[in-house]
């Protein structure tokens, strides 16, 4: 099934992450459908007048890349078959008989770790993060730490088997950069950690975070001994340590990025729209000619003002008749469709997107208990006059594409929406009150915030699910995304 993150991107954009996995029925193509309908209040004065396909289109931006593969942080240097026992025997293939083929596939080896490695970070550091009780957080922590510097053991030990006299060496300067990536990659989860326990005595202990700032510590040290680039300077606006962890970010993940094409949707159904909408301005026109011909004979002046009255309506019938059908095609067919290639250039699935503002009368019964599960908290009335924003996806995976399972799980999406343009006809963000003190009353700011709800629904061929998020704003940006509860499944 689909799996979903939501999370603020920055104070003006919402960051949702879909991973759609393939089936392990290779038979057939995988299909799945993603629904996303916002809802905004009117106050907002958003509308389709004001707010067209190219404004949503120039605010949302997606990126699609291969899911990384998961392991748990324990599983990743330990087995036969763990991410860097398959490194290590690639890595001995190429440096007993070099040629190009091992070394591409060292390179995709080296990078596979790299990105495994980083996503059991971000799991086992969210999983501590969530812990609710201390006991349990504590042994999570040491399990952290000492699991962290075995795999960091393991790559290091493979140092002396790449550095090797060669003519050109290239692969232990990739086995480098990844050794500075993996480094910085445990310095920001760690200081995650740091930054949320330093001044909660009661959770951790001082000894627990003493090993977390060692732990950082030692690869920092690690980095200045190697030489790498990524130190940072007190004094400085380290601007080439960000621009550097940047480039070794993209230089790791390059071997999950995918070729898109994208282009515009349904162009065969528009213009069919459009020839049936000239064809039906024709009609007309033809018939007011014979009709007008057979009353008032050829060359008449009341023959000729008729022609002329007929030719104006002709026009005004054509562009009525495309306006209502294009509406309506934009209710079944997608704005844009992206063909999907993998690094060889091979068609490996397709993205279908569209956007529309709907009414409320056009939501599924389902969509319309959701809203109203979200009203839980607002006057009966707030919801009068709101604008529903509804972008959608559909994405095919085709069938036969993966060759190593563990290499390819399925397509990750992520979108990345700007609300800025909701938020900018919105009032201050803060407003004085009054507020009751012993000795009286003093002034104080409130802050002042407006609610955006979303409706996220996504399904394959078997499950229907939903999620529903409130979104807290002001007109500086996002306050934060609170999940809302709903059991409502369909199977």
């Amino acid at each position: 099934m689909i799996q979903e993150q939501i999370k603020i991107h920055d104070h003006q954009t919402i960051e949702l992450k879909l991973e759609f996995p393939i089936s392990k029925i290779t038979s057939r193509k995988d299909k799945y459908f993603v629904n996303i309908y916002l809802f905004l209040p009117y106050m907002l004065d958003v509308n389709k007048h004001n707010f067209s396909h190219k404004d949503f289109y120039d605010s949302l931006k997606t990126y699609i890349r291969l899911t990384t593969p998961f392991f748990l942080l324990q599983n990743i240097a330990k087995g036969k078959n763990s991410p860097y026992a398959i490194l290590s025997e690639s890595a001995k293939k190429f440096i007993a008989s070099p040629d190009e083929k091992k070394k591409e596939d060292f390179d995709f080896q080296l990078k596979r770790f790299c990105s495994i490695f980083g996503t059991s970070l971000r799991h086992s550091t969210n999983h501590i993060l969530n812990a609710t009780i201390n006991t349990d957080r504590k042994d999570l922590i040491d399990d952290f730490i000492n699991q962290v510097q075995q795999i960091r053991e393991a790559y290091k030990s493979l140092r002396p088997t790449i550095n090797v006299s060669l003519k050109s060496n290239e692969v232990f300067d990739v086995y480098q950069l990844a050794d500075e990536y993996q480094s910085l990659l445990v310095e920001k989860h760690v200081f995650i950690l740091i930054d949320e326990f330093d001044n909660e005595n009661e959770i951790i202990d001082k000894t627990q975070l003493t090993k977390l700032s060692d732990l950082v510590l030692e690869e920092m040290t690690y980095r200045e001994e190697r030489e790498y680039l990524s130190i940072a300077k007190t004094h400085s606006s380290n601007e080439d340590i960000l621009y550097r962890s940047s480039q070794l970010k993209k230089f790791i993940e390059s071997n999950l990025f995918l070729n898109t094409d994208t282009k515009k949707d349904g162009v065969f159904f528009e213009q069919i729209i459009f020839g049936f909408a000239a064809g039906i301005a024709m009609v007309f026109a033809t018939a007011v000619a014979f009709a007008s011909q057979l009353r008032f004979g050829n060359l008449t002046l009341p023959f000729f003002g008729i022609l002329v009255v007929s030719y104006i309506f002709k026009d005004r019938i054509k562009e009525l008749v495309r306006l209502n059908l294009n509406k309506r095609q934009y209710r079944y067919l997608y704005d844009f469709k992206t063909n999907i290639y993998d690094q060889k250039v091979k068609k490996i699935g397709a993205l279908k997107e569209s956007f529309l503002f709907v009414k409320h009368k056009h939501l599924s019964e389902l969509i319309l208990v959701a809203r109203s599960k979200m009203r839980s908290t607002e006057i009966s009335n707030e919801s009068i006059g709101e604008k529903i924003i509804r972008y959608r996806n559909k994405i095919n995976i085709f069938k036969n594409i993966v060759e190593e399972p563990d290499d390819f799980t399925g397509f990750t999406e992520i979108l990345r929406l700007n609300i800025s343009d909701f938020t900018k006809k919105m009032d201050d963000p803060e407003k004085e009150i009054f507020v009751r003190t012993k000795n009286g009353f003093k002034k104080s700011n409130a802050e002042r915030v407006y609610h955006l709800n979303m409706v996220l629904t996504y399904s394959d061929r078997k499950n229907k699910k939903f999620r529903l998020y409130k979104l807290i704003v002001s007109k500086n940006g996002i306050k934060r995304i609170e999940p809302i509860n709903f059991e409502k499944e369909l199977t």
